[in-house]
């Protein structure tokens, strides 16, 4: 059965829509996950029920008419996938990638970019006009949103990827992503735009090794196999690469037909790069990830070649450049230019910047003393500190911590200082209160989920004059800023930049100034 959705009349229908029927239909926009959205009105049953339901379509885009498959259902919502393009969306481009495919036709199709298919003009307008819907449905006043900060190239842009080894759908040896919605299944990748044209060419060539090798992936399912990951990290600022292999924790593995040291395998990993690319890396790894049950995972690193960490720069205003030692386990921006973008309309945002480095210096500018909240590895915090007398960062994770604390020694910054642990508790210790002082600035980048009930407290308590908001879910942000606003905050502006082309992950940052006291 194939049942038409015609705009303006409700489409009548026997029953609600099941597992497997067609529908030809219009998408009207796209979800926060990057899903084409179309709304259908229809009339159930012989009694003629009025009912609205929502389709949300893989691969959809605003404009397309489309022929659908229903795949599942959640209430009155329905994830289907498109079988025919009955009539393209102007917006619709050919995809750079061969492995942008529609996996339920052409029996391909990886999960890494969402808006390939979408010119990258239409990618930035509909992020934009996300976030702005967002705003509207938690009363935010979308009129706060500027426009989108794109990236000038926006191929080639990430300083990391994470590739897995498994199998494809016919069971033969693989060696790069997770199609969409898949968790058994991997995409041997020939061709990849989104870190460099080195990584796309030499991953084959990793995957040829292993063959040779006689070694397996690993399976989940019955634990069998040896290798787990390869993931290549590239300074785009200094030109430096590290790889790191990853395999389970057993001290052998079958290689072919006789089983072999681990110890053994990683030396021949380690020759095979030397002599595939001798210059072209400056670190390499190799890495045990050991799972029990019951048992918390760990990583044990083998460095095996060249510098213990990969340096990475970045370039802020005032002609800064702070410098980076990042090791396998440590997480960094994945879009090292943008990122300076991001940061920089932080920095814009504070108010630093008006006395400085790099700018004309105000009569009785006061630099201010900040607190860098789920600081992580203090990057937002150490870009501030040039400009600021004193920053005071916090974070629940102590090896984050470590290394925010390296990172600041390495730049030569002596104005920041970090804390270990839960804020609430934190914020309540004399050491914290003596080096923090009257807080000028608040500057919050919590994860997803945004801030706790109990986080949004502690940031009203605080009562600072000024508050940054950095986010990557415009959802959870505009909750939070409906929240804010609420408690005596003005929203100034929100700033949304790019950090992820061709997907549907965006970052804001937000300004929220307190109310003058009557």
């Amino acid at each position: 059965m194939t049942a038409e959705f015609m705009e303006n009349t409700p489409l009548e229908l026997p029953h609600s829509p099941r597992h497997g029927e067609l529908f030809d239909l219009l998408v009207e926009g796209l979800t926060l996950d990057g899903m084409g959205v179309a709304s259908v009105s229809t009339l159930v049953g012989p009694q003629k029920q009025p009912l609205n339901y929502k389709f949300h379509i893989r691969k959809g885009l605003p404009g397309d008419r489309v022929r659908v498959q229903v795949e599942t259902r959640n209430k009155r919502v329905f994830l289907a996938h498109i079988t025919e393009y009955l009539e393209p969306s102007k917006m619709r481009i050919e995809p750079r990638c061969r492995h942008f495919g529609r996996r339920e036709i052409e029996g391909q199709g990886c999960g890494g970019c969402t808006f390939q298919s979408l010119s990258y003009r239409h990618q930035l307008m509909n992020k934009e006009r996300l976030i702005k819907q967002q705003m509207i449905d938690h009363k935010v006043d979308p009129g706060l949103v500027y426009p989108m900060i794109g990236q000038e190239d926006p191929w080639y842009y990430r300083n990391k990827m994470e590739f897995s080894f498994g199998t494809t759908g016919e069971r033969e040896f693989a060696l790069g992503l997770y199609p969409k919605g898949y968790r058994y299944q991997v995409l041997n990748l020939k061709e990849c735009f989104l870190e460099s044209e080195f990584t796309s060419n030499f991953l084959p060539k990793i995957k040829d090794w292993a063959m040779e090798m006689g070694l397996k992936p690993y399976r989940e399912g019955d634990q069998s196999g040896f290798l787990r990951n390869l993931s290549i990290r590239e300074g785009k600022r200094t030109g430096e690469r590290m790889i790191e292999l990853m395999t389970t924790h057993r001290p052998q593995a079958e290689c072919g037909d006789k089983m072999v040291d681990a110890t053994e395998i990683a030396q021949r990993f380690k020759a095979f790069i030397l002599s595939e690319a001798p210059d072209d890396f400056t670190s390499i790894y190799w890495t045990q990830q050991y799972v029990e049950r019951g048992e918390r995972t760990r990583f044990i690193e083998h460095h095996l070649h060249g510098s213990p960490v990969l340096l990475e720069k970045m370039h802020l205003p005032g002609d800064q450049i702070l410098s980076f030692e990042i090791h396998p386990r440590a997480f960094f921006q994945p879009n090292t230019r943008q990122a300076e973008v991001l940061y920089a309309e932080v920095l814009k945002h504070t108010g630093l910047l008006e006395g400085g480095a790099g700018a004309e210096e105000e009569e009785g500018a006061e630099k201010k003393r900040i607190l860098d909240l789920y600081c992580g590895t203090g990057t937002i915090g150490l870009c501030m500190a040039p400009f600021a007398e004193h920053v005071v960062g916090i974070e629940l994770q102590p090896n984050a911590v470590d290394n925010a604390r390296q990172n600041a020694h390495k730049n030569g910054i002596d104005n920041i200082t970090f804390f270990a642990g839960d804020v609430g508790a934190v914020l309540k210790e004399d050491a914290f209160i003596e080096a923090a002082g009257d807080i000028d600035l608040v500057v919050v980048d919590p994860p997803r989920s945004g801030l706790l009930k109990e986080a949004r407290e502690q940031l009203k308590a605080i009562n600072p004059p000024r508050i940054i908001y950095v986010s990557c879910n415009p959802k959870t942000l505009a909750r939070d800023l409906a929240d804010l606003s609420a408690s005596g905050y003005t929203i100034d502006r929100i700033q949304p930049v790019d950090m992820f082309p061709h997907t549907y992950h965006v970052e804001n940052v937000a300004l929220l100034t307190r109310h003058e006291q009557a």
